[in-house]
């Protein structure tokens, strides 16, 4: 079983060849990305390893395409056509992967189009299919009927190609939930993503496996306030103290992708101790409760996701904000610097 990580990169171009480099230690078989950029970087960087759009990609990028050694994947017919003009204008061949829609109903070929897709690459042998996907909208539910009807579905799709004598090397179709809860049938190449991080892709899946978080979001306090008794704080406002009350702010905010939706709900930790957001979060600061602290200080480190010992897990930070993990990590930091560790 091979594996193609699914990797992002972050706001100040460094974080995607980290994490690739990072990857390519521990063997994996190439990198799954959306955007040609991200291509660009990796080649730049040195990494010779496959590399596979996986969503599809724009007529202009067929060039570079080439010139990169990138593997573009094709998503609809069109997108077809735009690969036979490209390679019989500059007399080339080119390897691709097929994304077949089963289901989800999102980037994808309709099996209606499989047909003539088939037809158009035996008139044109410089295209090889040498892979054929398809992404599963519920992998975290297997026993679901979404579930079972994509992976019935795409087992279809591929004995049809089959029998019109294609033989794709490589078939993938689980992300991080699909490597965790599939059972059977797996194909021969699987995409994590959310698990590469330490991520779950739902409270269940802990029943499985351990993950370690890899990513720990740190700040620290830079002014303290002291309420009294029916004092408030922040806009609206929507924090009143309730009791005379030590307040400590956090210089992070929406602005840096710390979800709004956690005024007043979510929590970080100091010196090993939760401690509640209170207030509403503004753009460059959100507050924290620090009256069960004893004697706060000016400058002390707060931990606002992961830690050495998970400490804020993303999982209930992010179902506390109504939202999930993946975009959890999109979105936080990504105006902040980072330093990557071993």
């Amino acid at each position: 079983m091979e594996v193609l990580p699914v990797i992002k990169n972050d706001a100040y171009g460094h974080g995607l060849i980290e994490v690739a480099r990072a990857l390519s230690h521990e063997g994996v078989f190439g990198f799954g990305l959306s955007e040609l950029f991200e291509a660009q970087l990796l080649r730049r960087a040195g990494f010779i390893h496959p590399l596979i759009l996986l969503s599809g990609f724009e007529k202009d990028w067929l060039q570079e395409i080439k010139n990169l050694r990138v593997i573009p994947t094709v998503t609809n017919l069109l997108q077809l056509e735009w690969l036979i003009k490209f390679t019989l204008q500059k007399g080339i061949s080119l390897d691709f992967h097929l994304k077949l829609e089963t289901g989800m109903n999102r980037f994808g070929l309709p099996l209606r189009d499989l047909e003539i897709l088939l037809t158009k690459l035996k008139e044109n042998p410089q295209l090889q299919l040498t892979g054929v996907m398809t992404h599963l909208a519920s992998a975290e539910n297997p026993e679901g009927e979404l579930y079972q009807t994509q992976v019935k579905t795409f087992k279809g799709a591929l004995e049809l190609i089959k029998r019109a004598g294609f033989n794709p090397k490589y078939i993938h179709f689980c992300n991080s939930a699909g490597i965790i809860f599939n059972k059977g049938f797996w194909g021969n190449l699987v995409r994590p993503g959310l698990a590469l991080y330490g991520g779950y892709p739902s409270n269940r899946a802990r029943a499985y496996l351990k993950l370690k978080p890899v990513m720990t979001l740190k700040s620290k306090v830079i002014e303290l306030k002291i309420l009294k008794k029916g004092d408030s704080a922040g806009y609206g406002p929507t924090f009143i103290a309730k009791r005379d009350t030590v307040i400590g702010i956090v210089p992070v905010g929406y602005g840096d992708g710390y979800p709004r939706a956690l005024s007043n709900k979510g929590f970080a930790v100091i010196r090993g101790k939760r401690v509640p957001v209170v207030g509403t979060i503004s753009m460059k600061a959100l507050y924290l409760d620090l009256t069960e602290i004893e004697s706060p200080k000016l400058g002390e480190e707060v931990i606002l996701l992961g830690g050495e010992r998970g400490e804020v897990p993303s999982e209930e930070l992010s179902q506390l904000a109504d939202t999930i993990s993946y975009e959890l990590f999109c979105n936080l930091g990504r105006a902040l610097p980072r330093r990557y560790l071993e």
